[in-house]
C-alpha cells in the first residue's frame, strides 16, 4: 500500500509540477519507478503465498491420478529451480547496479532491483513451505496442489 501511494503521489507531483511551474520536478519519474518496481514484485510475492496466479489445470485433471501426483511434482520442482535461479541472476544484477546512480535522486540503482531479489526469495521460501509443511493451518487450506 505505501509503494502505490508512492507512485501515484509522484506521478501526481511530477504532472502538477509540469503544468504549474516552469521546471517540472526531475525525481518524480525515478521515485515513481524505484515504487512500482516495489509493488510490483512484493505483490508477486503475495500472489505466490496465497496462490491467486492463474492455474491452467484443464488437461492434467482429464488423467489419472497418479499422473496428476507425477506433474504435480514436476511443477513444483520446476518452480523452485525457476525461483532460485531468478533469485540468484537478480542478487547478481542488484549488485552490480549498485556500482551505478540515478541521475536525478544519485542514489544506487541497485535500489531499483532490490526488490526482484527479495520478492523472489521470498516466492521460493513460501513454495517450499508448502511442499515441506502442507498441514501448517498458518498457511491457510488453498495452497499448492501437490499432494
Amino acid at each position: 500500500m505505501v509503494a502505490l501511494l508512492i507512485v501515484v503521489g509522484s506521478v501526481l507531483w511530477g504532472v502538477l509540477t509540469r503544468y504549474l511551474f516552469a521546471q517540472p520536478a526531475p525525481w518524480s519519474y525515478e521515485v515513481a519507478t524505484i515504487g512500482f518496481a516495489w509493488l510490483v514484485f512484493f505483490a508477486a510475492a503475495a500472489g505466490v503465498r496465497h496462490r491467486l496466479h492463474a492455474d491452467i489445470d484443464v488437461f492434467t485433471n482429464l488423467l489419472p491420478a497418479r499422473w496428476q501426483r507425477v506433474i504435480g511434482v514436476f511443477n513444483f520442482c520446476m518452480l523452485a529451480v525457476f525461483f532460485a535461479t531468478l533469485c540468484v541472476l537478480c542478487a547478481i544484477h542488484t549488485v552490480d547496479a549498485h556500482k551505478s546512480t540515478t541521475i536525478a535522486l544519485n542514489i544506487p540503482r541497485s535500489m531499483i532491483y532490490l526488490p526482484l531479489c527479495l520478492a523472489t526469495a521470498m516466492m521460493l521460501v513460501r513454495h517450499l513451505q508448502v511442499w515441506f509443511m502442507p498441514e501448517d493451518p498458518a498457511f491457510g487450506s488453498h495452497e499448492a496442489n501437490i499432494t
